[in-house]
Order: C-alpha cells, then structure tokens, then sequence
C-alpha cells in the first residue's frame, strides 16, 4: 500500500522532523538538571542544639522545615527555617535548609546569600558548598560554579556529588573530554547512583557513540527506574539507533511515569513517523502540543 506524500498528515510528520534533533538536545540537556530534591547534595540531617529556648525553637522550627521541604512544600519550608534563624541564628542547619528551599523556588541569588550564613557558621560542610555552585550554575554563571565544585574536591575528593555536577558545569562549558573524567570519578565513587551514568551516556551521544550511551542508560533505568526523563533518553538513543519498535516502548514507560512530558509525547511521534506510521505520529505530535503549547514556539514551516 502506498502512501499518498501529498496528505495533510504527512506534511505535518515531515513538518516536525526537520525539528526533531534540536528538540532533543535540549531535552537531553535539561535531563541534567534533574528534580529538586536530588539535584544536589544536601544534607538534611546534623547536630540538633541542646537546651536554651531560643535553640529549642530553632530546633523545633526547622524540623518542620525540613518536613515540608521533603514534601515539596517549599514556601511553607521557608518560613519555617526563617523562623528558625530568627529564634537562633548561628544554627547551621536551619540556613542550609533555608537555601535549599530557597534553590528550589528558583530564588538563586537569596539560596546563595542561606548558603554563604551556613558555611560562615561551618566552612567545612562542603555538601554545602556543592549546593551553592548549584545555585550559581542555574543562574549561568558556570565558572563560579566550577570554581566551588573544585574547592570541595581539594578538600573532600570522595565527595561524588560534587563530581557529579563539576561533569554537568563542564558539559555547559563545551569541555566534554573533562566531563567525561568527572563521570567517571563520580561513578566509581559510587557506582549505585544513576546521575552519573546518565551524564556519561550524555557525553556519549554527544560523540556519537550511541551504543556505549544506550548501555549506560540501561543500567541507569535498571538502577532507578522511576525517573521518566531517563526512558526518554534510552528512547532517544534507540530511535538514533534506528531501534524504532524498543524506542516507543521506552517512550511509553516515560509517558506512563509523566503523563504530561510533552517531550516523551513528541519523541514517541518520531519514532513512530520512522516506522512508517504517519497518521499515528500526527495525533501523538498533536498530544505533544496540547501538553506544551510552546513547544514548537518559533519554529517556522
């Protein structure tokens, strides 16, 4: 049976395509940054101050700080660990969850401004200092943020986290041979933690070696199956692999993850337009706008 290459649908498939591999990179991109409360190394856990009012309030106020924080309530977070160092202010714990919350509203400069009381309190808790080069990588500033990932190595250099993210800053920095080291590190350092094999087979696709990327995101999955942007990225690979059928299905067990990732919904599309399914891939390109509107902002026929 032939394909009429005329039809509305078809144009609308090909329309898409000549789309597809810039879409993809800034999904594989974003993937680096990862959701809020394992993005970086915090450390919600430390010495609780004995008696005294004011330390017992402290105390009090950031336990439920850091309650909501792990429930995702980060406003309420916020007042809590405000609180907290209103009642003591030399408590290290209650300004260290403070910038978390605070990184994770995306109110960079005042998490770094928490962060900066907590290392004054304690320059030694160099999970701290990770976290703040976070916050100065998500507000662009990527040399400050190696700067500080490099402090925390010269003095804790088991510390993988911070390998980890010194890998995804000199990713930003186009300097791709040096993350791959830094990946590498942080995956022998602890080989159960699956951000590093991520940001590996990142690198991989970068150079092109999709069949190396694809077993570093199958061990990843195998190790964390939850993550729906991690099926997206095996799903990429195979589609770069021309694994079509493999493809869909990992795109499907990211959809099942996150309904709403328009990503997953648009990447599924392309696979299933390269397996010849035209008017299929139209409804699930139709899917990935209703979800994002801007996804295909910009783009011009």
């Amino acid at each position: 049976m032939h394909h009429k290459f005329n039809t509305p649908s078809f144009l609308f498939s090909l329309f898409m395509r000549r789309h597809f591999y810039k879409i993809v990179l800034l999904f594989l991109m974003a993937s680096l940054y990862f959701p809020c409360q394992i993005a970086y190394a915090v450390t919600m856990q430390g010495n609780i101050y004995k008696t005294t009012s004011k330390k017992h309030s402290a105390r009090k106020w950031t336990k439920n700080g850091q309650s909501n924080y792990k429930r995702g309530r980060y406003e309420r977070a916020v007042r809590a660990f405000n609180n907290a160092v209103s009642s003591y202010p030399k408590y290290f714990e209650a300004w260290d969850g403070l910038g978390n919350a605070l990184y994770c509203l995306g109110k960079y400069d005042m998490a770094i401004q928490a962060y900066d009381k907590a290392l004054s309190i304690d320059p030694h808790h160099y999970s701290t200092v990770v976290n703040k080069g976070i916050s100065f990588y998500k507000k662009g500033n990527y040399e400050e943020a190696l700067k500080l990932y490099d402090t925390a190595l010269q003095s804790e250099p088991r510390l993988s986290s911070a390998w980890y993210n010194k890998g995804v800053v000199l990713i930003a920095l186009s300097r791709y041979n040096e993350a791959m080291q830094a990946f590498e590190k942080a995956i022998a350092l602890n080989p159960k933690e699956d951000l590093a094999w991520h940001g590996k087979g990142y690198v991989l696709i970068l150079f092109e070696q999709y069949d190396d990327a694809l077993k570093l995101f199958s061990n990843a999955v195998q190790a964390n199956p939850n993550r729906a942007w991690a099926w997206n990225n095996m799903g990429i690979t195979l589609n770069r692999l021309g694994v079509y059928d493999d493809a869909v299905k990992a795109f499907d067990k990211a959809i099942e993850i996150n309904p709403k990732s328009a990503r997953a919904w648009h990447n599924k599309a392309n696979s299933l337009y390269n397996l010849g399914k035209y008017d299929e891939s139209v409804k699930i390109y139709n899917k990935a706008a209703e979800l994002d509107p801007l996804l295909y902002a910009g783009v011009k026929k």
